[in-house]
C-alpha cells in the first residue's frame, strides 16, 4: 500500500511545487472505465481521439521488447488483448511526456525513461506474476518529479550535479538543498492521475535500495519493480549506450539475487538487448 499522505503533509513536502493536473484523456477515460458497463467502443474512440497517444500506444505495444505474443493492429485489438486496467496505465505513461514538460532539453531524459521502461516491461516477461504494465508504467513515472523541480527550482540542475557525487541517495541531497525530493512529488503525480497503489509505492521507495540486501517485506511487489527497473536502467545504459555504470557494481548482485537471475541469465539477458 502506497504511503498515505494528509492534505497538511503534501503541502508541506512539495514546498510550492505545481503538480500537473491528471489530463483531460485519462479524466474521460476513468468515467468510462467506473461506469457500470464499460463500452470498448467509447473508450476506443477517446484513445483515437488523440493520434499522437493511439500511434504512440501502438508503437509501444509492437515493440519486440514489450513481449506481446501477437501484433497489435488498432486501438481496438489492444485493449481487447490487455484489458481495460492494463490500457489505461500504458495511456497514462504516454501522456505523462505532454503534461509534465517535453522540452528540447529534455529530450533525452525522456527518450531514455521509454527505453527503461520497455526493458522493464520486457524483464516482466521473464518472470513470474510481474505485472508487465504497471512495470511499463512506473518505469515511465519513476523520475518524473525531476522535470517538475526543475520548473520549480532554478539552481535544481546544480543539485543534480551535487548528488551524482554524493554516496548518499540522490533524494537525501534533494531533501537538503529544497525540502522534497523528486521521488516525493512523483508519488504525488501518480497518486493524482490515479496510479495504482503499487505503482505509487515503488515511485516513492524507488532510491531504497539497501532494501535488496536486507529484505523488507512489507513492500515484496514494490520492491520488485524498483530492482527490475534498477537492472533496466542498467543494461540501458551499459549495453545500449555504453556508459559506466558505478552504482551497479555496489548493488548489483544483491539485485540480481532479489530477482533470481543467474550470473548467465543476466548475460543472456545483455545479449538480447544488444542485439533488439
Amino acid at each position: 500500500m502506497a504511503l498515505e499522505l494528509s492534505p497538511e503533509g503534501i503541502e508541506k513536502l512539495l514546498k510550492g511545487v505545481t503538480i500537473p493536473p491528471r489530463p483531460a484523456l485519462l479524466l474521460a477515460l476513468d468515467a468510462e472505465l467506473n461506469s457500470d458497463d464499460p463500452d470498448l467502443k467509447v473508450i476506443e474512440a477517446l484513445i483515437t481521439k488523440d493520434v499522437g497517444v493511439s500511434a504512440a500506444m501502438l508503437r509501444t505495444l509492437n515493440s519486440p521488447l514489450f513481449g506481446l505474443s501477437r501484433k497489435v493492429g488498432n486501438v481496438l485489438q489492444a485493449v481487447q488483448l490487455l484489458g481495460l486496467r492494463n490500457v489505461r496505465n500504458v495511456v497514462t505513461g504516454l501522456v505523462l511526456r505532454k503534461a509534465v514538460g517535453d522540452t528540447a532539453s529534455l529530450e533525452r531524459f525522456w527518450d531514455s525513461a521509454e527505453k527503461v521502461a520497455s526493458i522493464n516491461a520486457y524483464i516482466c516477461t521473464l518472470l513470474p506474476k510481474v505485472p508487465r504494465e504497471e512495470c511499463y508504467t512506473f518505469g515511465l513515472f519513476r523520475d518524473c518529479g525531476i522535470p517538475v523541480l526543475m520548473q520549480r527550482f532554478p539552481d535544481y540542475r546544480e543539485t543534480l550535479r551535487l548528488a551524482a557525487g554524493d554516496p548518499r541517495p540522490m533524494t537525501e541531497v534533494e531533501d537538503e538543498h529544497h525540502g522534497t525530493s523528486h521521488a516525493t512529488v512523483g508519488h504525488v503525480i501518480a497518486r493524482v492521475w490515479g496510479l495504482s497503489d503499487l505503482v505509487c509505492s515503488a515511485i516513492l521507495r524507488h532510491h531504497e535500495t539497501d532494501s535488496f540486501a536486507n529484505v523488507d517485506d512489507t513492500h515484496p511487489m514494490a520492491h520488485t519493480l524498483v530492482a527490475i527497473n534498477i537492472l533496466a536502467e542498467h543494461l540501458n545504459d551499459t549495453a545500449q549506450r555504453m556508459r559506466e555504470d558505478t552504482n551497479w557494481d555496489r548493488i548489483g548482485e544483491n539485485v540480481l539475487d532479489y530477482l533470481g537471475f543467474s550470473d548467465t541469465e543476466y548475460s543472456d539477458l545483455r545479449e538480447h538487448l544488444q542485439s533488439v
